[in-house]
């Protein structure tokens, strides 16, 4: 009896053997159990981020490569190496020949043609409800003294006028005289000291392969060089405007920026007083400002700067006649007693020292429009 139980539970004992298999098998369960929460995890988060992806917001069509092995992934990469490589020298060389082929004079029509779709673009969505941001004086910044064409050492500041022809009815003011030339200096072929050592670039202006500037014309000519009748003007003339203040960004060509305070006369408001001539010979009317000739032309006095700004720019509500820079008159060397502030345009349109005011019909000359750059000039 006693050995009949004994057999019983020998029978119900699990083999030591079968038992580790047993211990395994549950292992394997686990770990794949634990395997398939993680790949559920994983494409949980998936699903989260594609939902937050671009693509899937934008409807875009998503590809996946498929999966390689090590060894298909290495030859793959290598493939696009060795592709990307001829690729990209290849890409370097044509460059380097466009570069060059882009530099012989005989290609300046592409420049050119470039510039007048710039322009006609620009014209197209001009709007003077259109303005440049305007920031907190807090944001003023130190404008560098940079450019000096047209700034000859000599000039005084008291000597000086501002001469005006193209009105409309220039006899019909009491600046009016018949002769508006007078002496000032005329050193413009030295520009004032230090102003090219505080170029951030000193190549940065120069055109490739920019024409010969043309012979002086009235355009260009200095203030001694205008033996015709027009208006003398004083800074008090100016002054006498509504005064204006705005605090804008001043951009350069040459890539760097700064925050500027200034005062002056809006160029709007100085119509308005000065009111240029027109195209049918109507009664001059902001109003009807498409009845004004079309360009403005603004000289230094020395002749050594000039710009040529188009009507409706001139007109914008933030182009000024500026006579003050960050709570202080103008110095010498930053366009003293007056300069062209125009948030609209690039650095090389704001004409600092500005010796005479031409109103015309035909598109005036501009200096770094004939060294190869945009006449317009607009950003």
């Amino acid at each position: 009896m006693g050995d009949e139980k004994k057999l019983g539970a020998s029978e119900h004992q699990m083999p030591e053997k079968d038992a580790e298999i047993l211990i395994e098998k549950v292992r394997e369960i686990e770990a794949a159990k634990r395997e398939k929460e993680a790949v559920e995890a994983k494409n949980l988060e998936a699903k989260k981020l594609e939902k937050e992806n671009t693509s899937k917001v934008l409807g875009e069509k998503t590809e996946y490569t498929p999966v390689m092995s090590d060894d298909e992934a290495k030859k793959d990469m290598s493939r696009r190496s060795r592709r990307g490589f001829l690729i990209g020298g290849a890409s370097a060389v044509f460059g380097i020949l466009g570069y060059r082929w882009l530099r012989q004079p005989e290609q300046n029509w592409i420049y050119h043609r470039a510039f007048k779709f710039n322009e006609a673009v620009s014209q197209l969505y001009y709007s003077p409800a259109r303005l440049a941001p305007e920031f907190a004086r807090e944001r003023i910044g130190n404008l560098r003294v940079n450019g000096g064409e047209g700034m000859s050492e000599g000039f005084n500041p008291n000597a000086w006028r501002l001469q005006v022809v193209g009105l409309a009815n220039p006899q019909a003011f009491p600046q009016y005289t018949d002769n508006i030339a007078y002496e000032t200096a005329m050193d413009n072929n030295s520009e004032m000291k230090m102003t090219s050592e505080l170029h951030e670039n000193q190549d940065a202006k120069v055109a490739p392969n920019a024409p010969m500037p043309p012979p002086a014309t009235m355009d260009r000519a200095a203030a001694s060089q205008m033996p015709m009748p027009g208006l003398l003007l004083t800074l008090d003339d100016i002054k006498s405007l509504p005064r204006v203040e705005m605090t804008t960004e001043l951009k350069c060509i040459e890539g760097w920026s700064t925050v500027v305070n200034w005062a002056g006369a809006r160029f709007s408001d100085f119509i308005v007083r000065f009111s240029p001539a027109t195209r049918n010979g109507s009664q001059p009317d902001l109003s009807r400002a498409g009845d004004f000739v079309r360009y403005v032309s603004m000289v230094t006095p020395d002749g050594g700067y000039y710009v040529g700004m188009d009507m409706p720019s001139i007109l914008h509500p933030q182009t000024l006649l500026a006579y003050e820079m960050n709570g202080e008159p103008l110095t010498l060397q930053h366009g003293a007693p007056l300069r062209l502030v125009t948030p609209m345009k690039y650095g090389i349109k704001q004409i600092k020292r500005i010796g005479r005011i031409s109103f015309t019909d035909e598109r005036p000359a501009d200096y770094w429009g004939e060294r190869g750059y945009d006449w317009y000039s607009g950003h």
